[in-house]
């Protein structure tokens, strides 16, 4: 019997052991398990924002680079005052961080962490910045209005601005005081055929006289200055072109409402770049604190191109 005792010795303390661990409900964590959350907690905590600045994979490090055509046009950009003899950008500076479009660009700089001395400015002709390829910006801004057949080549960013229509007229003629749309209904009106414009004459606005339709902007634009029409619709950013530079006492009676599709500006970058979610969670942003409310209300409807209710 010498050998018992030595097995007492070792099943007794596995009993105790085995009592130990079932002895309550509640299971209580392994160091291993405790280990893991732990690890799991830290790892959530310390994950950078993708879209912070010192995460964000720009051209130039710590910098953004933005790109206009250049001219760049009122009242998307406007002229420095006064202009330095030396600056590259004809009309309008993107650099004042005035207009519709300089001020969009440096609020969403800001709240991608960026202040204004962090960005330059590049000038890139539309149809270059348009194509498939590298860029020489970050993103771009000119009026780049969004189309799934555009954003094949390019990423193009959530509209920052709607892309309403307009009615163009002479400020001297009678329509220049028309304030809603039903004042419109008893003039003359014309629009390039088979645009948004025209039908938004025969399907909105529905005159009393049948809507002049034109092979070409100019043919238009022709027909207004003979007084052969009232007025000529066409998308709002033409008709400030039209107003600023084509017209001899030209005048936008207003913008239309958009109704149906909403055709919109979009921010302009490389096909798959990594600040395009950034840049859409910016312009949520700045939609959600009213920041590009007011900007277009500066920029645009207080340019002299009202609502038409």
């Amino acid at each position: 019997m010498p050998r018992l005792p030595r097995l007492l010795a070792i099943i007794v303390p596995l009993l105790v052991a085995v009592a130990a661990c079932g002895g309550s409900g509640a299971a209580s964590p392994t160091p291993l398990a405790t280990g893991a959350a732990s690890v799991a907690a830290a790892t959530v905590a310390s994950t950078p924002d993708a879209c912070a600045k010192d995460s964000l994979k720009t051209l130039t490090a710590g910098k953004l680079t933005i790109g206009a055509d250049n001219p760049a046009f009122p009242p998307y950009y406007q002229p420095a005052s006064p202009q330095p003899s030396d600056s590259p950008w004809e009309i309008g500076d993107p650099r004042t961080g005035q207009g519709l479009e300089a001020a969009v660009a440096y609020a969403v700089a800001e709240k991608l962490g960026f202040t204004k001395d962090d960005v330059a400015w590049v000038a890139t002709p539309f149809n270059t910045a348009i194509q498939p390829g590298t860029k020489p910006f970050d993103y771009y801004l000119t009026q780049v209005s969004f189309s799934p057949e555009r954003a094949q080549a390019v990423d193009l960013s959530d509209g920052y601005f709607d892309l309403n229509q307009a009615v163009v007229a002479l400020k001297d003629d009678a329509i220049a005081n028309v304030k809603d749309v039903a004042g419109l209904k008893a003039f003359k009106l014309g629009a390039p055929v088979g645009t948004t414009s025209y039908t938004y004459i025969t399907d909105q606005i529905k005159p009393t006289q049948d809507a002049a339709s034109y092979d070409t902007l100019d043919a238009g634009l022709a027909a207004l200055q003979a007084k052969q029409i009232d007025g000529l619709v066409v998308d709002l950013p033409t008709a400030f072109y039209m107003r600023d530079a084509q017209l001899t006492n030209g005048v936008i009676v207003g913008s239309l409402r958009t109704v149906g599709t909403v055709e919109h500006f979009s921010i302009l970058l490389s096909k798959g770049s990594p600040l395009t979610t950034c840049v859409n969670r910016a312009l949520a942003a700045l939609k959600a604190d009213g920041t590009l409310k007011q900007i277009t209300d500066k920029w645009i409807t207080s340019q002299g191109a009202p609502e038409l209710k």
